[in-house]
């Protein structure tokens, strides 16, 4: 099947099309490599650049501050994230990565003989711009 039309929401529907009918590698993957659940590497990446309130992070996950504080503890004991106070208002609690949590990251994004088949049919150039197309997305929902 292919994307005929170039309306937003066809093109939106074909990405998650393709990402939903591939994500059982990337998730056995990466649970395999990290011993955790998928739902620890998303909120991590959502940290990655800089620390979120719980509310935020259950807000973006789209899921209940129950989940977000479960996931939260788990990474906390782990020693990939960290809660830290507010710079600004001392009352509110932000969840920082560590330096364990950015090198986990880094060893998933390194890992060899890696290549899901919808990435192996990009050229190097392709992968690189549709990388910078996928970051420009996600700083747009990001803020």
């Amino acid at each position: 099947m292919r994307t005929t039309k170039i309306t937003p929401i066809a093109v939106w529907l074909g990405l998650m099309a393709l990402v939903m009918d591939h994500k059982g590698l990337a998730q056995t993957l990466l649970q395999d490599e990290m011993a955790m659940p998928w739902s620890r590497f998303r909120l991590l990446r959502r940290i990655e650049d800089h620390a979120r309130t719980q509310r935020e992070l259950a807000e973006m996950m789209h899921v209940d501050a129950p989940a977000v504080s479960v996931i939260v503890g788990d990474l906390v004991e782990r020693g990939y994230a960290e809660r830290v106070a507010s710079d600004t208002d001392g009352r509110v609690r932000l969840v920082h990565i560590t330096d364990a949590g950015r090198a986990l990251l880094e060893r998933l994004r390194d890992l060899p003989g890696v290549l899901p088949a919808p990435i192996a049919a990009l050229s190097a150039a392709e992968r690189r711009e549709l990388a910078r197309l996928i970051d420009k997305m996600r700083a747009a929902v990001d803020q």
